[in-house]
């Protein structure tokens, strides 16, 4: 007698979970999207607001003008790209765990279904899941990992705009020398780059995990 064939995976769980991983991994690409545009957008206002000034640098009072109505309208919009940005990779990231995990039932269907499935192997329950996705994508998961996000990027950028309207601000009241102006934004922009970063390191641990 021969052995009688293995069941095979349930069709209709299958169907349900190859559509569902079709409309995660569409969702997640539409977060990469509207990353990019919204970046795009801040980015364009950035570059835009820098030539302005520059036109106006000629003139002390209308120079002093420009940059009281741009450098805090350039400060807001990248306040609210930024933490847009944050909901974004917070969303892209729950949704590539979910992904992870019917790759694991993907993997688990088939006595080779290891070798077409590496990353996902490992006994789920002894890995943080979203540490598992990440490391799937070929990235270590640590707090290093998450300056190089497009949030990140974005406050950045923005903290280096306060620490430099601050500066502006300073030297027009004549409150302090150029040097105690200086140093005094820097502390600023590297403040507020701390805070960006420890807002969106808060906001991952609270969406993801």
């Amino acid at each position: 007698m021969t052995d009688a064939p293995e069941p095979g995976p349930d069709p209709g769980l299958l169907t349900i979970l190859t559509t569902e991983h079709f409309v995660l991994q569409t969702a997640r690409g539409g977060t990469i999207s509207e990353a990019n545009g919204r970046a795009s957008i801040y980015l364009g206002a950035v570059s835009s607001g820098l030539i302005a000034l520059g036109f106006a640098a000629g003139d002390g009072d209308l120079f002093v003008l420009f940059a009281a109505a741009v450098m805090p309208a350039i400060l807001m919009l990248g306040w609210f790209t930024f933490v847009r940005l944050v909901q974004t990779g917070v969303e892209s990231m729950r949704y590539l765990t979910r992904i992870q995990r019917i790759r694991h039932w993907y993997a688990s269907q088939s006595p080779v279904g290891p070798l077409w499935f590496t990353d996902p192997t490992e006994p789920p329950e002894d890995l943080d899941e979203a540490a598992a996705a990440v490391r799937s994508m070929g990235m270590r998961p640590s707090l290093w990992q998450m300056l190089y996000t497009t949030a990140s990027m974005v406050g950045a950028l923005n903290s280096l705009i306060l620490g430099v309207a601050c500066c502006l601000v300073e030297r027009a009241a004549d409150l302090l020398a150029l040097p105690w102006a200086a140093g005094l934004s820097v502390a600023l922009a590297l403040a507020a780059l701390a805070g960006h970063v420890s807002f969106e390191r808060r906001q991952f641990a609270r969406g993801v995990i």
